[in-house]
């Protein structure tokens, strides 16, 4: 007795940390445009522009639910497909090299390619596609207020989630990754510009700062909500002799 007497408040105080994490996360779903909207939403495609290290590229992008995508950069004439399914390892393929290779992307790039293909943010996905959430209480960042969710998943990655305490938009996000060498780096992404797609607001530019410089800016000029998606767009392309 003396012992669930003791478990109790812990038990409560879990439940009422639940509670609240919950209601910030339908509070965040409202302010991208409600359920309905969020669940019409199957797939995107979106162009722009990438600026990084001084120089801009244009892209083209195409993603489905739950994680599929096929991003295509252009630079010097050439183009670069990087893409996945969801299920079998991303891949790329380079148009400025011939004969046509369809190779799978090194593993530290797949790593990363892969977790970035997720259609919806963690809040929005929640535990269907494996997230533990977590209630982190109210901080200071970049100095202002934020309501922080801690969103883990297969048990080893974290990443931290910043909504504005006023709007419960999703302002930024901060994880660790492993950079080059296998050093730890500190990447913050702040997510800019919302605006209404189909219903859904979503954000048209994204700002990415690594260890404190920015490093990536994508500014989206145009984004379709369920566009005609042509059969194989995610699948890499087979060989013949190795799709027989």
């Amino acid at each position: 007795m003396a012992l669930r007497a003791l478990l109790f408040p812990l038990l409560l105080l879990a439940s009422v940390e639940a509670g609240e994490v919950a209601d910030w996360i339908a509070r965040h779903r409202e302010t991208m445009g409600g359920a309905a909207n969020l669940a019409a939403l199957r797939s995107l495609r979106a162009e722009g522009t990438v600026q990084a290290g001084g120089a801009a590229v244009r892209f083209h992008l195409l993603a489905a639910r739950p994680a599929a995508v096929r991003v295509e950069t252009e630079r010097g004439g050439r183009t670069l497909v990087q893409a996945t399914d969801g299920i079998e390892p991303p891949w790329e393929f380079d148009t400025g090299q011939w004969p046509p290779t369809y190779r799978a992307m090194v593993p530290a790039a797949a790593r990363v390619f892969a977790a970035d293909a997720e259609f919806d943010n963690p809040l929005v996905a929640g535990p269907d596609r494996g997230y533990i959430l977590e209630d982190g209480g109210e901080v200071q960042l970049e100095g202002r207020r934020w309501r922080r969710i801690l969103a883990t998943r297969h048990l080893v990655e974290t990443v931290f989630l910043f909504l504005d305490p006023e709007t419960a938009w999703l302002a930024l996000r901060l994880e660790e990754k492993a950079g080059p060498g296998g050093r730890k780096v500190r990447i913050l992404t702040r997510y800019e510009d919302p605006r209404s797609v189909a219903g859904v607001l979503l954000p048209h530019r994204v700002v990415q700062v690594v260890d404190g410089v920015v490093r990536q800016t994508t500014v989206i000029a145009r984004m379709e909500a369920n566009p005609g998606l042509e059969s194989g767009l995610f699948t890499r392309p087979r060989p013949p002799a190795e799709a027989r």
